[in-house]
């Protein structure tokens, strides 16, 4: 049982968590008019609002948020006072509003796809498959639906396995799910990873870095192939592929709409998907009959009173990053470590490897993300935006699989009826070795292209 569930485990303040809940349906229409209008009285209201929500967050998230809060404002505190970084600190709180419209429109998403009558058709297509094939269907479905639904595709395909499958089918289907779900991580606009590596790096086209991410991870489905041990493969695949046709076109048209906004504005990548993504979740919620309807915007609205910890760590993150990257005391340190010839193949190895342990250490991914982009965009490593870019999100990916307090992870385990352990060290560890390896070698290979 996941400390999520665990009877012991620590209740937010109700009260608290519908302020926000409300606090945050004002904040998400308030920063769409900014972002299309940008009035000028709007910019200041909002920020106070925001604030106002971070502190109401502060108050209501558990002690391992808060503590992790803390450092985070720990060294903000530190690197202002000693670099008078304040500018930079204002700037990095005011681009991490959008985060505001950026994760209700995410959620509003997820839930209407996740009842739309496409998504649970596919369900019983799988439950119809040959149980030695199902890992297989699991693993190509899980992809296509954690692109649109992140975690949120364990639930549709939870049900899938039975309640007195055996050990090694358990396992199997483990690593198949969470698998799936973390590899679509390294190319979707709809996770939190793209937004946050694209909004550090402006200057990489989004497009870029989804063709990139969607390369690596048809590698990485590969290699869980191959760990899965299935006969006819190429059959699976095809048969699972076919059985995706009516989902495919919603995942390809929510991230492409996303793709399209950012390369033809002067929109950041998480304003790009504000945007488009409610516009998105409003058409496909008008498809559904009346009750699902009703169902996905009741599932949204009890699921806004709980984004403010995540929201939170990312306001910090972000603020961090932005010191870092202002910093010259940063910019110097970094400069004397990595500025001093180290062969390329180790520096992408380090920012892979970084995101690994990161995970494995309990840090949130979007703090060790933060964290690297700024240290490693201070100095002239030879390294190309994109291959950063794809280091980042290779390790981000790998260590989805490993984090034990992740929340991938978590719900699997409560999902799946696996513990933890058993899904990091198992195949699961042999495929995030593998493909961590493969693709940190790719990208070494890839920059000598974007670098001449």
């Amino acid at each position: 049982m996941s400390f999520a569930t665990s009877s012991l485990a620590w209740q937010p303040s109700p009260v608290i968590t519908g302020l926000m809940g409300r606090l945050l349906l004002v904040l998400w229409p308030a920063e769409l008019i900014r972002l299309l209008f940008d009035p000028p009285w709007l910019g200041g209201m909002a920020i106070f609002g925001f604030s106002i929500y971070l502190l109401l967050a502060f108050a209501a998230t558990g002690w391992a948020n808060r503590i992790l809060g803390f450092a985070l404002l720990l060294a903000i505190a530190a690197l202002v006072a000693v670099d008078e970084a304040w500018p930079a600190l204002l700037a990095g709180l005011q681009a991490s509003l959008v985060f505001a419209a950026f994760l209700p429109a995410v959620y509003l998403l997820r839930n209407v796809l996740a009842s739309d009558e496409s998504v649970l058709s596919y369900r019983s297509r799988v439950m119809a498959a040959p149980l030695a094939e199902r890992p297989g269907w699991m693993l190509i479905g899980s992809h296509a639906l954690g692109a649109a639904l992140s975690v949120g595709a364990l639930a549709i395909m939870s049900p899938i396995l039975e309640a007195d499958a055996d050990a090694e089918t358990r396992r199997a289907t483990a690593l198949a799910t969470v698998s799936g779900i973390a590899l679509s991580l390294l190319w979707s606009p709809m996770f939190v990873a793209m937004a946050v590596v694209s909004e550090f790096m402006p200057q990489v086209p989004l497009w870029q870095s989804v063709l990139l991410g969607l390369g690596m991870a048809m590698i990485g489905l590969l290699v869980a192939l191959l760990l899965l041990g299935l006969r006819n493969k190429r059959r699976v695949v095809l048969r699972a592929v076919a059985s995706l046709r009516p989902i495919i076109p919603m995942v390809l048209v929510a991230s492409a709409s996303v793709v399209a906004v950012r390369s033809l504005t002067s929109l950041s990548t998480l304003e790009s998907a504000s945007l488009t993504l409610l516009p998105l979740a409003l058409l496909f919620l008008l498809k559904q009959p009346g009750g699902g309807r009703a169902q996905a915007i009741a599932v949204t609205r009890r699921g806004l009173d709980g984004l403010g910890a995540e929201i939170t760590i990312v306001a910090l993150a972000f603020a961090l990053g932005a010191v870092m990257r202002a910093s010259p005391s940063v910019e110097g340190l970094v400069e004397g470590l990595l500025g001093a010839g180290l062969p390329l193949l180790l520096l992408i190895a380090l920012v892979v490897g970084g995101m690994i342990a990161a995970a494995a250490a309990a840090i949130h991914p979007i703090v060790a993300g933060s964290v690297l982009l700024a240290v490693f965009t201070s100095a002239d490593t030879g390294m190309a935006d994109l291959i950063l870019a794809g280091a980042v999100l290779l390790g981000w990916s790998c260590g989805a699989m490993v984090a034990v307090a992740g929340l991938l992870l978590m719900v699997a385990a409560d999902m799946l009826s696996i513990t933890r352990q058993e899904m990091i060290l198992g195949r699961n560890m042999v495929l995030v070795l593998l493909f961590a390896a493969t693709g940190t070698l790719i990208l070494a290979a890839l920059n000598g292209v974007f670098t001449t």
